[in-house]
């Protein structure tokens, strides 16, 4: 398969998209079960105000990225090839920055998130990235 179809910064959008709404849906649904695997393994039984007070954090985070996946689809589906190109290059690079930061000042707070866990979507953050790049480029 040709490299440049592959990379096509389009349907990396749309990809992403979806599975960034079905993520967050999935957190906001399971927020609760969430919270426990972030704070448990490190305290042991939270009380039930400390398990209130994680799963509304990730609650919120599951109505905050769903308007994400809105967005990257709304753009492969409504943007010329351009338009597309940069806004995979400019999102790929703002969240593979935003992602570690997160990861690091949560823990800092000590909430936990297991690392590992996101690592395959920092891989295809800057899959999507490279592939605006790509095409940015090439159609200029």
């Amino acid at each position: 398969m040709d490299m440049m179809k592959l990379m096509n910064p389009k349907y990396w959008l749309l990809g992403l998209g979806v599975v960034n709404i079905l993520f967050s849906l999935y957190n906001l649904v399971e927020a609760s079960e969430v919270a426990k695997t972030a704070l448990q393994d490190h305290y042991g039984t939270l009380s039930d105000r400390e398990l209130q007070i994680a799963t509304g954090y990730e609650e919120g985070w599951g109505i905050f990225g769903i308007p994400y996946g809105i967005f990257a689809i709304g753009s492969a589906l409504m943007l010329d090839e351009q338009g597309v190109a940069k806004v995979a290059l400019l999102s790929g690079l703002t969240l593979v920055i935003t992602f570690p930061v997160l990861l690091f000042l949560s823990g800092t707070n000590e909430y936990y998130v297991p690392v590992l866990q996101f690592a395959p979507i920092l891989v295809l953050l800057a899959l999507m990235g490279y592939s605006g790049y790509l095409h940015m480029s090439r159609s200029e």
